[in-house]
């Protein structure tokens, strides 16, 4: 049994669409509610759950991807999240090919361990290191709620996908 052509295609563009739809959502002030400091990232889940099902070859480039977007509106250096995402996107995918199988459970382990990474990379090189007021503060009361939060939103996220995935599953050639 292989994937087709076609619905390999489509797969892709159900993926890309998905994830330029949540970066909208994300970035679209006043779109999404922020309940204190919390901050909802629905890029993230769904981009940890497209690598664990797309698997190593196509992981990196959706981290890319995703990371270049992110850079369009960061304030912070040029081409670190695309950096970040590519090379976590890349170890969630090569782990998941070898390793691991596909389920919630370790949908939710690894796309704990990107969102928490990321976030905590940016706040540790941007916040820590530059020595900003009240760095441990933030982290505390800033991020970790948004991790936290995002964290829940890999459930939905790994639902979603796997129905693309199911949809668009390995036929017979």
């Amino acid at each position: 049994m292989k994937l087709t052509k076609k619905n390999a295609i489509i797969k892709h563009i159900f993926y890309v669409l998905l994830l330029c739809a949540a970066f909208l959502v994300q970035t679209t002030y006043g779109f999404m509610p922020h309940i204190f400091s919390v901050k909802i990232l629905p890029m993230l889940p769904l981009l940890s759950c497209i690598c664990m099902f797309e698997k190593e070859k196509y992981a990196p480039w959706y981290g890319l991807a995703c990371g270049l977007l992110m850079d369009m509106v960061s304030p912070s250096m040029v081409g670190y999240h695309a950096l970040i995402f590519m090379l976590l996107c890349a170890f969630i995918g090569y782990i998941s090919t070898a390793y691991l199988r596909n389920t919630l459970l370790t949908n939710l382990l690894m796309g704990s361990f990107l969102i928490f990474l990321s976030q905590s990379l940016y706040w540790l090189f941007f916040l820590e290191f530059k020595q900003v007021a009240g760095a441990s503060l933030i982290y505390l009361t800033d991020y970790l709620p948004t991790l936290l939060i995002n964290i829940l939103l890999i459930i939905p996220a790994f639902f979603l996908i796997l129905v693309i995935h199911k949809k668009y599953k390995e036929e017979k050639v």
